[in-house]
């Protein structure tokens, strides 16, 4: 199995904190691999969550305490 390439937020915007600067909301919902070697990305939602807004692709950190994730097979997509 692939290590995604890529984390997928979305992102929303709250009210302004105390000294007036915009407060952004992250909130990772899947992962994005490689198109097995042609040009073009699978993306993986995390399942049972709605989406909408826009979607930020981020190059995963390697500080991240975030778990790394690994592509499903194919046939359970």
């Amino acid at each position: 199995m692939r290590k995604p390439i890529y984390h997928v937020f979305v992102t929303q915007e709250g009210p302004p904190d105390p000294q007036g600067e915009k407060n952004t909301y992250w909130t990772r919902v899947g992962v994005a691999f490689a198109h097995n070697g042609k040009p073009g990305l699978n993306i993986v939602l995390t399942p049972g969550i709605a989406v909408s807004g826009k979607l930020v692709l981020l190059e995963p950190r390697e500080d991240s305490n975030l778990p790394q994730s690994t592509e499903p097979d194919e046939t359970a997509l």
